[in-house]
């Protein structure tokens, strides 16, 4: 029932966005009014179709730094994240790849494998 309400909030909110757009500049709007921001963001993040399809439109875009350096500022979606790449094998290859490459973080992931290693044979 929750998820209708907001479904019904966020159609409603892209609809009267989309009608404010007839009578005048959306953007300015959405820039200059923070009630009509919040409506609008809602509806996007109520909406998993918006919402993907926002995402995707940050990463490929300008905004890509801006959404990375969010992400890893969360300790959530950091904890998140760190939790998906453990759980698949190939990113996890692929994150140890490229550590190391770098001759210091290439020391610090053997010193990591060898502790591990001793652990194990206790």
């Amino acid at each position: 029932m929750r998820r209708s309400w907001g479904r019904i909030a966020g159609i409603a909110a892209l609809t009267g966005a989309f009608a404010m757009g007839c009578s005048g500049d959306v953007s300015k709007r959405l820039v200059s009014d923070t009630a009509f921001q919040a409506s609008v963001m809602e509806a996007i993040a109520a909406n998993p179709d918006l919402a993907t399809a926002m995402v995707d439109r940050m990463l490929a875009g300008e905004t890509r730094e801006l959404v990375m350096e969010r992400v890893l500022a969360s300790s959530g979606a950091v904890q998140g994240l760190m939790t998906k790449v453990a759980q698949d094998q190939t990113i996890l290859d692929g994150v140890i790849n490229l550590a190391v490459q770098d001759s210091a973080m290439r020391a610090h992931v053997l010193t990591l494998f060898k502790g591990m290693q001793m652990m194990r044979s206790n």
